[in-house]
């Protein structure tokens, strides 16, 4: 499993909503950043390959073109390999991040994501995230085995 600075970065998996979390806490290089997402990756295969992340990226940059392309290129197609299906990633972005969250190049980003497989949304709400997240295991037929369809969320 790879590793990373616990003070730069948490990572959970929550299993009464069948969701991998991870919070950056500061700015981190590039390669620290690689190393987060295959920690997640590695954690995710742990928890029955949980397709389903949240992650905050409220405290660090939105990534740059080498770690987008690294993302694009060869995290991505991995992940779907190695997971068994699509990803559904709800990203945590705060109010300095909504510009570039909203930017033609970051449309064209989530475009190419989707033709990989891979499902990024930008929230700044982690309520309406997770929500988002709950819908697309239900369409999946997903949920979490101890969840009560009568329990509200």
């Amino acid at each position: 499993m790879s590793t990373f600075p616990t003070h730069a970065f948490s990572l959970e998996y929550r299993p009464d909503l069948g969701v991998l979390i991870g919070r950056w806490l500061q700015a981190m290089p590039p390669p620290e950043v690689q190393g987060t997402y295959q920690a997640m990756l590695a954690a995710a295969k742990e928890h029955g390959n949980c397709r389903f992340w949240l992650l905050d990226l409220r405290r660090r940059p939105l990534d740059g073109p080498d770690l987008n392309e690294w993302f694009r290129d060869q995290f991505s197609p991995q992940v779907t390999a190695e997971l068994g299906g699509p990803l559904f990633t709800a990203y945590l972005s705060g109010p300095h991040q909504r510009q570039a969250a909203e930017s033609e190049e970051m449309e064209e980003r989530m475009r190419q994501a989707a033709a990989i497989d891979s499902y990024p949304l930008f929230y700044d709400n982690e309520a309406e995230a997770m929500n988002w997240l709950h819908d697309q295991q239900e369409r999946a037929g997903m949920l979490p085995a101890d969840e009560d369809e009568n329990s509200p969320r």
